[in-house]
């Protein structure tokens, strides 16, 4: 089965030109993908020189109006900056719709600006890719509320996604530091949540840290968040100094 995205940016100049590239090349036979902008210009010079520089297909690329597209066709509409969000979100209620927000490379005084975010597109896009793959082997996950729900009912669970909407990333120990709970039993909460797909890990010597997955659909990041937002007191009780190193 074919899964078709949808790349959105305001320009459609950089971001999603990349993210169309990317996505190409590590998706193969199994995606078709396209990008759009809001405004569309010029492709960035830049953005093509990144692409090259990788040795990724440029072939066919062009910036094009949203309003050339046939968005109805999309399994997934990705926005990649907040005025692509702000604009667009709204008529896409019905779609999955995902907001990346990755800083304007072509506004940057960064020399690197443009590898810098082709790397960051590439790590999401690998990310997605995973998750999306997952689903389809596991149509479970991402399927419901209902869902959702019997996977937060769990208290210790709900509390580490709590301290996680508040906290960028936190690795094993400040978590057993912050629940009062042994080892054993966060770690294997961790992992359910991460097969759920709520969360991504990292492994840094011997720490793992653990982050909110970005690829999430929008409605469970707005279901936890405004979870969090309303219960401060899951953190506010147990939060303590991190014992783990700085990352």
């Amino acid at each position: 089965m074919v899964t078709k995205v949808l790349f959105l940016c305001t320009a459609n100049s950089a971001r999603s030109i990349m993210a169309e590239a990317l996505m190409r090349q590590f998706g193969g036979d199994d995606v078709e993908v396209a990008s759009a902008g809001t405004e569309p210009g010029m492709i960035s010079a830049g953005a093509m020189t990144a692409l090259q520089d990788f040795q990724l297909d440029t072939k066919g690329l062009q910036s094009k109006s949203l309003d050339d597209v046939n968005v109805s066709e999309f399994d997934y509409v990705i926005s990649l900056c907040d005025r692509a969000r702000t604009e667009c979100q709204a008529s896409f209620a019905g779609q999955n719709f995902i907001a990346w927000d990755f800083p304007d490379p072509v506004q940057s005084n960064n020399p690197n600006a443009f590898k810098q975010t082709l790397h960051e597109l590439s790590e999401r896009i690998r990310m997605f890719l995973l998750i999306l793959r997952k689903r389809q082997s596991e149509p479970h996950l991402f399927n419901s509320p209902a869902e959702l729900f019997k996977v937060l009912a769990d208290p210790l669970r709900l509390t580490m996604m709590m301290h996680l909407v508040a906290s960028a990333e936190l690795c094993v120990c400040d978590l057993v530091e912050r629940t009062g709970m042994s080892q054993p039993k966060v770690s294997r909460h961790l992992a359910q949540l991460r097969e759920y797909g709520l969360l991504l890990d990292r492994k840094e010597e011997r720490w793992v840290y653990y982050r909110l997955n970005p690829a999430m659909p929008d409605w469970m990041r707005h279901v936890i968040q405004i979870s969090a937002t309303h219960n401060p007191q899951f953190i506010e009780t147990t939060e303590k100094e991190s014992v783990c190193p700085s990352t």
